[in-house]
């Protein structure tokens, strides 16, 4: 039996730093029945054995592989206790000391609130845009063109709904998160999205609470490492199109993608002739992102990239 509090899940690789400050700010929170479950993926700068030591009361699951994201995230879920779980980053600081308790209160409060994302921060304190509209086919072609730039967000001031947010830190019930069946393991930056959009379709809210604030370091585990961050971030895309929208709207995704592709290593093959290494770094990517485009279209390959 379930009793009330959250279940905080933590999916780290190679982020003790991070994580070590994460779960700190996580042990000051007041007022709240707290179990924490991090989930290593087989990181190899001992993790485990560092929070073994360090944080005895967190449940630690050590993988002998790299799960993934969604995958880490989807076993910590199963081990859940609590009636509320907060998927959250290792590069996350919680910034209130009742904010776990809010956060709960909050969710628990409304049977139509399927699950709830606080306030995202920068390191430097600054507003970070981190909800979003579900995709669209005009998306892949704004950022095609650059235009995705100029489209801007502000901080809104009160708890609103909103179609997607990001994984970063997320909140859903685990009666919903067990109805769902967890995040998708196929997809990778595409999987808090298709989330959101699932629990839209099983009628429950997302909500934005700007009230709850958490500082985002942003995307630690995966820095510099353009291999596998590029090429999922452009095929879970279009895994989302072909999962969740209209056989012509996943056709027109799927073309444009491809274009996309083509665009991206042609800019980045051009900037790689200076001496930046991060452009060849990412026109090597985006090459990689062409060969696993044509393995999903043509040789049936669904998995992500590793």
């Amino acid at each position: 039996m379930n009793s009330p509090g959250i279940s905080v899940i933590i999916v780290s690789y190679n982020a003790f730093d991070y994580l070590d400050k994460c779960i700190a700010t996580l042990l000051l929170q007041k007022n709240i029945d707290l179990e924490i479950i991090v989930v290593d993926n087989n990181s190899p700068d001992g993790t485990v054995d560092l929070l073994v030591k360090k944080y005895p009361s967190v449940k630690v699951i050590a993988s002998k592989k790299n799960l993934g994201f969604s995958g880490g995230n989807n076993v910590g879920i199963k081990q859940a206790t609590k009636d509320a779980v907060l998927l959250l980053n290792p590069d996350t600081e919680l910034i209130e000391n009742d904010s776990l308790a809010k956060m709960s209160e909050h969710l628990l409060s409304d049977t139509n609130i399927g699950i709830l994302a606080p306030m995202l921060l920068n390191t430097d304190g600054t507003f970070q845009a981190s909800f979003w509209d579900f995709p669209s086919v005009a998306d892949i072609v704004s950022e095609l063109f650059y235009l995705h730039r100029i489209q801007k967000k502000d901080a809104p001031l009160l708890p609103n709904p909103v179609p997607a947010a990001s994984g970063a830190a997320l909140c859903l019930t685990k009666t919903l998160a067990d109805e769902l069946g967890g995040l998708d393991e196929n997809m990778f930056w595409m999987e808090d999205t298709d989330l959101c959009f699932r629990a839209t379709e099983a009628k429950k809210q997302v909500i934005y609470y700007p009230d709850i604030r958490i500082i985002h370091h942003g995307g630690k585990s995966s820095a510099n490492n353009y291999s596998i961050s590029i090429p999922n971030q452009v095929m879970s895309k279009i895994k989302y199109f072909k999962k969740n929208a209209s056989w012509l709207k996943f056709i027109s995704s799927d073309i444009l993608t491809f274009f996309f592709i083509l665009s991206r290593l042609l800019v980045f093959a051009i900037l790689s002739l200076s001496v930046n290494t991060m452009y060849k770094l990412k026109t090597k990517a985006y090459f990689t992102a062409l060969v696993y485009y044509f393995r999903y279209n043509f040789g049936g390959n669904k998995e992500i990239i590793r």
